[in-house]
């Protein structure tokens, strides 16, 4: 991480209260770990609570205390996976992961030896099972990347031969047939304008390449942009009928397909963003202070006005952020060199306006990755002997939650 100093102060503007009971539960034992609030809390700092590993967690609480409504946010169970990283899910219950082993240490000479083998995990019982069929498929591609349509009937599929190129599919998942597309692209940038159409930056040696449209049939135009401040792609995606992307100036710019050409600028100052799947929110990291060495959380609406006048997060990096697939959750992950600040994964949930932690001082080396109903969120960071390992939350639902 970058050794970088400066103030960490978290605002929340929000006009909700936080009062609620946040109850997390040991991997290792199985039994739930209640975290005091309101005024039983006392200060923001909540009790220790016993992490996976046995150590203890400080779970800090993030609040506004003027607001008379009240709210719960709760961890039902947490499962820890060592030395794995998150494939896919498969299903709410069922996840892929990739295990690594250390076979021999690396020397002066040599580098160190690994093995990886593909699993699936069955997160009702933690049974393990081994997935021969994803393995025989890592031999045959250096990596395979899908990615399901908005109403889960087809996917855009990469299969990367080598850092440059990809062959391109368009997946029909009820049946597995696979259409392959016939255009190369050097970047994988892209997403699905609505449920039949997926947008493709392909990239180019030389410029920045052609913007595809791919329809699930196969049939591939491109799209005509008018931006020349754009030489390539710093981010690039799609949601319900727009492109979004970010140029070399961190601007964060929309165009509608099919009916404009010049994008709108939404901010300046972007360094990541990521769009709810239900095209309502944009959560956007924008370089914080005058010096630009520490970054700030800040959620848009489609229209690119900021809701709510301050961040929801702040720190030296917001590396990661992941929307669940109902829009109701987002979960960002934070590192600041101050540790009395926010470090670690936390929840923003959009109905209550409340931001939780989740994984108090995590570093994530993967994405964040929910499961398809947004009660399961994984988390993967440095386990034992430097190899990954996977933290998988469960939320309590709201049934669960009712007395």
């Amino acid at each position: 991480m970058p050794n970088k100093k400066g103030e960490i102060a978290v605002k929340l503007t929000l006009l909700l209260t936080l009062a609620f009971e946040l109850t997390a539960c040991s991997a290792k034992n199985g039994e739930p770990v209640p975290v005091a609030s309101g005024a039983e809390a006392g200060g923001t700092d909540g009790p220790a609570a016993p992490g996976a590993d046995g150590g203890k967690r400080k779970l800090t609480v993030v609040r506004e205390t003027d607001a008379p409504k009240r709210t719960e946010v709760a961890i039902d169970r947490i499962h820890r996976i060592e030395g794995a990283s998150i494939d896919a899910w498969l299903s709410d219950d069922a996840v892929r992961i990739t295990t690594t082993k250390r076979l021999s240490p690396g020397t002066e000479t040599e580098e160190a030896k690994y093995s990886y083998t593909t699993e699936t995990v069955n997160l009702l019982d933690d049974a393990r099972s081994a997935d021969r069929q994803a393995d025989a498929d890592r031999s045959k591609a250096a990596l395979v990347k899908e990615t399901p349509s908005p109403d889960g009937k087809f996917a855009f599929v990469q299969q990367w031969k080598d850092h440059y190129t990809a062959r391109n599919f368009v997946k029909n998942v009820a049946s597995g047939d696979m259409i392959e597309i016939k255009a190369a692209n050097y970047i994988e940038s892209g997403g699905w304008l609505d449920a039949d159409t997926y947008v493709l930056a392909a990239g180019a040696m030389d410029g920045r390449g052609d913007v595809l449209v791919i329809e699930t049939d196969g049939t591939v135009s491109k799209m005509e942009l008018d931006d020349p401040q754009i030489e390539m792609f710093a981010k690039f995606t799609a949601s319900r009928g727009s492109v979004y992307y970010t140029d070399q100036a961190q601007n964060l710019k929309a165009v509608a397909y099919g009916t404009a050409t010049k994008p709108t600028l939404l901010a300046s100052g972007v360094t990541g963003f990521e769009i709810a799947p239900d095209g309502a929110r944009i959560a956007v990291t924008t370089a914080d202070g005058t010096d630009g060495t520490g970054e700030k959380l800040l959620l848009y609406g489609a229209d690119g006005r900021t809701q709510g006048s301050a961040a929801i997060g702040k720190g030296d990096l917001i590396p990661y952020m992941s929307w669940s697939a109902d829009a109701s959750k987002l979960a960002f992950a934070v590192y600041a060199e101050d540790r009395s600040g926010m470090n670690g994964v936390y929840l923003f949930d959009a109905a209550s306006g409340i931001v939780v932690p989740v994984v108090p001082n995590a570093f994530p080396q993967y994405p964040l990755s929910w499961n398809p109903s947004g009660t399961r969120l994984g988390v993967t960071a440095a386990g034992k002997g430097d190899l990954p390992a996977t933290e998988i939350i469960d939320f309590k639902t709201q049934t669960q939650q009712t007395p």
